[in-house]
C-alpha cells in the first residue's frame, strides 16, 4: 500500500487548523457584539428612566460657563376657585416696603471732603441673636403630607392668577425636615441677597479669626452702578475708611453693593468667592451663563443668576453651622436680625415674629428676591422670588405667599 504524501498532509491538517481558529474568531466576535448590544440598551433604559424621574436635574452636573442652556418654565395646570382668589385680592393690602429706602442718607453733593471724618468709626456689636424654644409638632405625618399638597396648590394658583408674574419658590422646615419647592430650579437675579453665600464664605475663611473684623477698608470713591444702590457711595467722599466688621454689616443691613464688593475682595476675588459659595451649592452657579426669559418674555443670557434652591441650601447651610459652632457666623446672625429693611414677610407673620432677611432688588430687571430664616414655631427658610413691573406688586406677592406659608405652620402646631 503507497504510502500518504506527508506535504498533503500538512497542508489538509493546516487548512483544518485555520478553519477551526476563523470559527472560533467569528463566535468570539459575536459573542462581543451580543454582550455589547445588550448593554448599550440597559444603559440606555436607565438613562430612560432617569430622564422620566428626575427631569430638573438631567444635564446639570455637566454644565460649564461657556455651556448654555435654555430654561422652559412648567405649564401649571392646578386650578383654584375664583372666589377664593378674589378674597385674597381684596384681603390683601399692596405692599409698598420694596419702594422704600432703608435710611435716608445725606446728599452727598453738600457733603464737602474738607468736613469728612476717615479714620473709621467704631462699631457697636449688637446683642447676639439666639433662636426662640421651638413649639410642640401636633400634626400627624398624613396631616403635614396633605397641608403641603394644599399649600402647593394655593401658590400655583396665584402663579396662574397672576401671568404678568414670575413666581419660584422654595421652603425648608428646619427642625422637622419638610421641604416644597415651586419652579426652584428656575434661574432667578439675587443682587444684594448674594451677601447671604459671601458672607458665610468669609465667615468660614476666618473662622476663630478676630483680626480680619478690625482691618481698615478705604473708600476709593469708585462705585458700579447706580449711587442708590450703595449707602457708602451716598454719604461718604472719597478717603473715607471703615472696618471690615462696619463693611460686613453694610452689605447686609443696608444692602450696599459697595460694600459686597470689598468683602469678595477679602475673600480673594469674585471667581475665589463663588468657587466656594459652588461647594455649598450650585445647582445653578452664579458665574454660569443661563439663557432664560423673564416676566415680560425677554430672554437673558449672562451670568449672575443662581435658584431659589441653592438660596435655600446656602440659609440651611448657616443655620446648621450655626447650631454646632455658633461663634462661627453669629454676627452674620446679629446682622440679619438687624435688617435696616423691613420684610414683606412681616405682615404675612404675627406681630414680634423675628424674620432674619435680606431682599435683593434689581429694579432695573423687576426682580426681587427676599431670603429670610423665620424664627416661628420652629425655625424655616423662606425664599420667594417675584418678577414683575411693579415694586408694590412684588411685595403683595411676596406677602400674599408668606401667609399661605404661615398658615401651613400654624397648622402644624395647632394646640388642642
Amino acid at each position: 500500500m503507497k504510502r500518504p504524501n506527508p506535504t498533503f498532509l500538512k497542508k489538509a491538517e493546516g487548512i483544518k487548523t485555520s478553519r477551526k481558529r476563523r470559527t472560533l474568531i467569528i463566535i468570539a466576535v459575536l459573542v462581543v457584539l451580543t454582550f455589547a448590544i445588550i448593554f448599550v440598551k440597559s444603559i440606555a433604559s436607565a438613562q430612560e428612566r432617569y430622564r422620566l424621574q428626575y427631569p430638573g436635574l438631567v444635564g446639570a452636573a455637566t454644565s460649564t460657563t461657556t455651556a448654555y442652556s435654555e430654561y422652559q418654565r412648567p405649564v401649571h395646570t392646578t386650578t383654584e376657585t375664583t372666589t377664593e382668589t378674589t378674597t385674597i385680592a381684596t384681603t390683601t393690602q399692596l405692599h409698598a416696603i420694596l419702594a422704600a429706602t432703608p435710611t435716608p442718607p445725606p446728599d452727598p453733593e453738600s457733603t464737602a471732603v474738607t468736613s469728612q471724618i476717615n479714620s473709621p468709626d467704631p462699631f457697636t456689636e449688637y446683642s447676639n441673636f439666639t433662636f426662640s424654644p421651638p413649639g410642640v409638632l401636633t400634626a400627624t405625618y398624613q396631616e403635614r403630607a396633605v397641608g403641603l399638597d394644599e399649600l402647593k396648590e394655593k401658590i400655583e394658583s396665584y402663579q396662574k392668577n397672576h401671568p404678568e408674574m414670575r413666581i419660584c419658590y422654595d421652603f425648608i422646615m428646619l427642625s422637622s425636615g419638610e421641604h416644597l419647592g415651586i419652579d426652584e430650579l428656575d434661574p432667578v437675579v439675587p443682587s444684594g441677597a448674594m451677601a447671604i453665600p459671601i458672607e458665610i464664605v468669609y465667615y468660614d475663611k476666618n473662622a476663630g479669626i478676630t483680626g480680619p473684623l478690625s482691618e481698615v477698608v478705604t473708600f476709593d470713591g469708585n462705585y458700579n452702578g447706580s449711587r442708590s444702590s450703595s449707602y457708602i457711595a451716598k454719604t461718604y467722599a472719597y478717603g473715607k475708611q471703615f472696618y471690615m466688621r462696619t463693611i460686613l454689616n453694610f452689605a447686609i443691613c443696608k444692602n450696599d453693593s459697595v460694600a459686597l464688593n470689598y468683602v469678595i475682595e477679602k475673600i480673594g476675588g469674585l471667581d475665589e468667592a463663588i468657587a466656594s459659595v459652588d461647594e455649598i451649592s450650585n445647582y445653578i452657579s452664579y458665574n454660569d451663563s443661563i439663557l432664560y426669559s423673564d416676566y415680560r418674555g425677554r430672554q437673558y443670557r449672562a451670568p449672575g443668576t443662581i435658584s431659589c434652591y441653592d438660596m435655600g441650601n446656602y440659609m440651611s447651610y448657616m443655620y446648621r453651622e450655626f447650631l454646632n459652632n455658633p461663634q462661627i457666623n453669629q454676627r452674620l446672625f446679629n446682622d440679619l436680625a438687624d435688617n435696616e429693611m423691613e420684610s414683606p414677610l412681616a405682615a404675612a407673620f404675627p406681630a414680634g415674629t423675628r424674620i432674619l432677611h435680606v431682599l435683593g432688588r434689581n429694579t432695573e430687571r423687576g426682580a426681587y428676591l427676599e431670603c429670610a430664616i423665620v424664627d416661628y414655631n420652629e425655625p424655616i427658610v423662606l425664599v420667594i422670588y417675584v418678577e414683575t413691573s411693579s415694586p408694590d406688586a412684588a411685595g403683595t406677592a411676596i406677602a400674599t405667599i408668606g401667609g399661605y406659608t404661615q398658615k401651613y405652620m400654624e397648622m402644624c402646631y395647632r394646640s388642642y
